[in-house]
C-alpha cells in the first residue's frame, strides 16, 4: 500500500515534564539512575518530511541541546500547544536556524500574545539588531490547516483549567499537557498510526496531567497500532520497568526516539547518531590572496586527481578553496569577444591579464577585495546535479546576504545573485560560473565584497549591458572585513552540503527498524 503522508519519521527531542529528570535537589532511584533513557529533557517533537521540511512541535528550554544531539540542521515552522516555559523557553535558540532561514512560529492568540511579551526584543517597538526572520501566524484552534503538504488538526486539550492545543498532524497524533478531554475533540484523533501521550506518574492523581493509568485509558480509547507515553517525572517507572506495565503497541518515550513512516504504519529505528558521525563535507583551505594562474593550476590538478579516482571506481575528496585575485578578466567558454570593451594594449598598460576558460557564463572581473570561490565537488556525493548544484551555491549567497541585512535573489535567465530586483536598477553582487565533466566541478562563485568597482566599466559584466554590479559593502552602507565574509559564505557552504551529504548517506544507509516495538 503506498504512503499517504508526506511525514518521513517523528523524533520526541525531550522526553520528560517541566523539571526535567534527574530533577535538581531530587535524589529518588530514578533521578539517580544511570540508564541514559532515564534522562528526560523537557517534551517536544520533531517532524521530518519527505521533502526534507522541519516542523517542531513545541520548543523546550533544552532545545539547544536536543537540536544539537539530533543533528537538526534546519526547522522551518513550529507548532506550540501552550505557553507555559517548558514548551516555549527555547525559541530564543532559533536565532542561528532563522538567520538564515525564516521560521513560522504557529499557535492561539494567546500564546502568540505571550510570545510577544516574552520575546519583546524581537517584536516590540525597539527590535534588537540581531533579530532573527521569525513570523507569527495565528490559528483558531477549530479550523485545519495544511503545512507543507501535511494535513493539520488542531484538537482542544485541557490542561486542568487552562485550554491547549494537541495536533493530528496527518496520521500523528500529538498531547502534551493533558489532564482532560472533550469527547468531540478526542474523536478528531481516532486511529491515529502514531499517538503520542502525555502521562506525568504513575498512579497518584495529579489536577493538570494525566497519570500513567489515565493515559492507557486514553490509549485503549483511540485505537493505534503504535502509542508513545511521553511527559514524564522522576515519579514515572524506571525506564526498564515499563514494558512490563505497558500493554502490547504501547512504549515509553525517551529522549531521541525517533519513528520511521513505512507502508505499513510507523517503526521505531535506531536512535539518531550525533552529527558528528557525518563526515566534513569538503576540505577547506583559503588560499589568501593568489595569482589566478596558481589559482586555476590547483583546481585543475585536484579536478584531475577527482576524476582519476572516479575511473578507477573510488571516490574522490571534495575541496573548497576561497581566495582573492590580482586584477583579471576571464571569459567563459561560451563568451563574446566583443564584451571586452577596452583593448589589449589598455590591459596591459594597466597589468591585466585575459582568460579564456572552460566554465560557462561570459566575461567577468576578478581582483582584491572579491571573495572568489572554487569548489571542487564530486556531485553525486551530495546527490545533486549540475542545476542542483548552481542553486544551492546560488542559496548559500543569498543566506550570507540575508545575514547582513540584503535582500538578495535570482532574475530568470540570469545565473548568480542579484539586488534591486524588478527595479530599474538591477545590479549584480555575485557571479557564478562552474564547468564539471562525470559530475566533478571546478570554478565557483565570485562575490563583490568591497570590490573596486569601477573595472567593470571596462566590460559588459557576464554579457548585460542593462544592468549594474555592485558590492557587499555598498549595499550595507557601512565598511565590513574580508575575514568576517568569508567565515559567513564558509557556514553556509558547509551547512547546506553537509545537509545534502547527510540525506544522501541516509537514502544508502537507512537506519534499521526495531519491530520488536510492534509486538
Amino acid at each position: 500500500m503506498p504512503l499517504h503522508s508526506n511525514i518521513k519519521q517523528v523524533t520526541l527531542l525531550g522526553s520528560g515534564t517541566s523539571t526535567g529528570v534527574p530533577e535538581p535537589g531530587c535524589f529518588c532511584r530514578v533521578c539517580l539512575s544511570n540508564d541514559p533513557q532515564d534522562k528526560r529533557s523537557r517534551t517536544s517533537a520533531l517532524v521530518e518530511t519527505f521533502d526534507h521540511k522541519n516542523i517542531l512541535i513545541d520548543c523546550s528550554p533544552d532545545f539547544h541541546r536536543q537540536s544539537i544531539l539530533a543533528g537538526i540542521d534546519h526547522v522551518d515552522a513550529i507548532l506550540l500547544t501552550h505557553e507555559h516555559y517548558d514548551h516555549i523557553g527555547g525559541l530564543d535558540d532559533l536565532r542561528t536556524f532563522a538567520w538564515y532561514h525564516p521560521i513560522r512560529i504557529i499557535a492561539s492568540k494567546r500564546v502568540l500574545e505571550a510570545i510577544r511579551y516574552r520575546l519583546h526584543y524581537y517584536f516590540g517597538a525597539t527590535r534588537y539588531a540581531g533579530a532573527p526572520e521569525i513570523f507569527l501566524e495565528e490559528i483558531d484552534g477549530k479550523t485545519s490547516f495544511n503545512l507543507y503538504g501535511l494535513h493539520v488538526v488542531p484538537i482542544e486539550l485541557m490542561h486542568g483549567k487552562l485550554p491547549i492545543l494537541g495536533y493530528r498532524i496527518d496520521d500523528f497524533v500529538f498531547f502534551t499537557d493533558l489532564k482532560t478531554i472533550a469527547p468531540e475533540e478526542l474523536a478528531k484523533a481516532n486511529a491515529p498510526k502514531l499517538f503520542f501521550v502525555n502521562a506525568l506518574r504513575a498512579t497518584k492523581p495529579h489536577p493538570t496531567h494525566q497519570t500513567l493509568e489515565e493515559a492507557l485509558e486514553l490509549v485503549r480509547k483511540v485505537e493505534s497500532p503504535l502509542s508513545v507515553i511521553i511527559h514524564l517525572s522522576h515519579h514515572a517507572p524506571l525506564q526498564k520497568e515499563f514494558p512490563a506495565l505497558l500493554p502490547p503497541h504501547t512504549v515509553a518515550g525517551y529522549d531521541g526516539i525517533t519513528f520511521a513512516q513505512r507502508e505499513d504504519g510507523f517503526h521505531q529505528v535506531e536512535d539518531n547518531k550525533t552529527p558528528l558521525q557525518c563526515p566534513e563535507p569538503y576540505h577547506f583551505e583559503d588560499l589568501g590572496q593568489v595569482d589566478y594562474e596558481k589559482a586555476l593550476g590547483l583546481q585543475k590538478k585536484l579536478f584531475e586527481e577527482s576524476l582519476a579516482r572516479k575511473k578507477e571506481g573510488k571516490q574522490p575528496s571534495n575541496h573548497l578553496l576561497f581566495c582573492e585575485h590580482n586584477p583579471v578578466y576571464t571569459i567563459g567558454r561560451h563568451g563574446k569577444p566583443q564584451n571586452l570593451l577596452q583593448s589589449e594594449d589598455w590591459l596591459c598598460a594597466r597589468g591585466i591579464k585575459l582568460f579564456h576558460i572552460e566554465r560557462g557564463g561570459d566575461i567577468t572581473f576578478h581582483g582584491p577585495g572579491q571573495l572568489v570561490g572554487y569548489p571542487i565537488f564530486d556531485l553525486q556525493q551530495y546527490g545533486m546535479g549540475i542545476k542542483d548544484f548552481v542553486h544551492t551555491m546560488e542559496e548559500c549567497i543569498i543566506d550570507v546576504l540575508r545575514a547582513n541585512a540584503i535582500h538578495g535573489g535570482r532574475i530568470p535567465g540570469a545565473t548568480g545573485i542579484w539586488v534591486g530586483i524588478g527595479t530599474e536598477n538591477e545590479r549584480k553582487i555575485c557571479a557564478i560560473g562552474v564547468y564539471a565533466s562525470r559530475y566533478v566541478t571546478m570554478h565557483g562563485f565570485a562575490l563583490n565584497v568591497f570590490t573596486d568597482l569601477s573595472y567593470f566599466s571596462a566590460i559588459n559584466p557576464c554579457g548585460f549591458t542593462d544592468k549594474g554590479v555592485t558590492s557587499l559593502e555598498k549595499e550595507m552602507k557601512t565598511p565590513t572585513s574580508m575575514a568576517l565574509v568569508k567565515q559567513q559564505v564558509e557556514e553556509a557552504f558547509h551547512r547546506r552540503f553537509r545537509k545534502a551529504l547527510k540525506e544522501t548517506q541516509e537514502k544508502k544507509h537507512p537506519r534499521k527498524q526495531i519491530n520488536k516495538t510492534l509486538i
